[in-house]
């Protein structure tokens, strides 16, 4: 007797996981930078907005009625009444927040799904910082000419696979047979009179430096920067900086200092969860800065971000500036260079911040108005330095 085979139904809770999961990443972004918007709300979910979700006038709709709403919605976006780019995510999370950390507790986004009543604080975990750092590396290389990663390239000679316009005598103790220029030591054999190729006659391109880089981030998290989209903006450089240095692959190194009035290395996984608060010792994290690259090989570059002057000291035998400037010429015995990045708004600190640079004497001052730029620059300014 044949069999009839029976198509069983789909699960709604199924369907219903596929439709977050349109949106999940961008909603996992809106939680960590609420200053970004992504596109503007359609009339139809405007009017559903008004009528079905709970809203900040009168009274607060009832969970019950909430969690209706928030499954309508979840239906209209697998069923393609509502497309994923019609969302504003600001205006979704406002109003489903705790639906939200429920489903991104379930795909493993959210360290804990139960937040603090009247207080939205959220623990990422590392597959969060994962998910988040591919989001902001792709947004820093917007409208960017997409190039290869590749080893970072110095003006110092050396042994690699990127030849320079440079003609040298080939050394077989240097060279590989890979960099000999055939045509040019064709023609000097050629102005003897006679073609040949003899080992003594031939040319390379003089190959190009390569070296490894050691990075180390020095995160202010003092109280100026709480709740801010300074903060924001120095996360995202870290995670999409982190990121752009996982996908090169290179032996490139990567340490991310949060400092206040004490210094602390981020893990994996713990960039998105610091802790702010404290004052501002910036001679602290110089001297963090300088004791990783004492043990590092490599070419070191430190990036300081910072929104205010240094208002702590490790050393209670130093002011805060003492501290800074002293430190800040100390780091030139581990010949790294060092970028001064100062957020918000310039003015004193930008004057204060070129005081450290110049006693410093191999760094540079970069004032960044929109702290959410910041992770366009330091991304950037790593792909670059990849192959130039």
């Amino acid at each position: 007797m044949a069999m009839q085979l029976v198509e069983k139904p789909e699960c709604r809770c199924s369907i219903r996981r596929v439709g977050i999961k349109k949106v999940a990443d961008s909603l996992l972004y809106g939680l960590f930078n609420p200053y970004h918007s992504i596109s503007r709300i359609s009339p139809d979910i405007d009017e559903m907005v008004q009528n079905r979700m709970p809203g900040d006038t009168g009274l607060r709709k009832s969970k019950e009625e909430r969690e209706r709403a928030w499954e309508e919605l979840k239906d209209m976006l697998e069923t393609g009444k509502v497309k994923p780019e019609e969302l504003t995510t600001k205006q979704v999370i406002d109003n489903f927040f705790y639906e939200i950390l429920e489903e991104l507790y379930n795909l493993g986004y959210i360290a804990e799904k139960d937040a603090v009543p009247n207080r939205r604080v959220v623990r990422f975990t590392a597959k969060a910082e994962k998910v988040l750092g591919e989001k902001v590396l792709a947004l820093s290389l917007q409208n960017l000419e997409r190039r290869n990663y590749g080893e970072n390239i110095t003006e110092k000679e050396g042994v690699s696979n990127f030849p320079s316009e440079k003609l040298v005598e080939f050394d077989p103790f240097l060279h590989s047979f890979d960099v000999i220029d055939i045509a040019e030591s064709l023609l000097k054999s050629a102005t003897r009179g006679k073609i040949e190729i003899n080992e003594n006659e031939m040319v390379v391109r003089q190959p190009k430096h390569v070296e490894k880089c050691v990075y180390v981030m020095l995160i202010d998290v003092s109280d100026s920067m709480r709740g801010s989209r300074k903060m924001v903006g120095a996360l995202e450089a870290a995670v999409g900086l982190r990121r752009a240095i996982e996908k090169k692959k290179s032996n490139d190194e990567l340490h991310i200092i949060a400092f206040s009035h004490k210094a602390k290395e981020l893990k994996q996984g713990e960039i998105l969860n610091v802790e702010v608060g404290g004052a501002t010792d910036i001679g602290l994290a110089l001297k963090k800065a300088r004791r990783i690259l004492e043990r590092s090989s490599g070419t070191g570059i430190v990036f300081l971000i910072t929104d205010g002057i240094p208002t702590s000291s490790d050393d209670p035998d130093l002011t805060p500036w003492m501290s800074t400037l002293k430190e800040a010429e100390k780091l030139q015995s581990v010949d790294a260079r060092l970028q001064i990045i100062v957020l918000g708004t310039g003015g004193k600190v930008l004057e204060l911040c070129e005081k450290i640079a110049k006693k410093n004497g191999k760094a540079s001052v970069v004032h960044i108005p929109d702290p959410l730029d910041l992770k366009r620059y330091v991304v950037r300014s790593y792909w670059k330095a990849s192959y130039s």
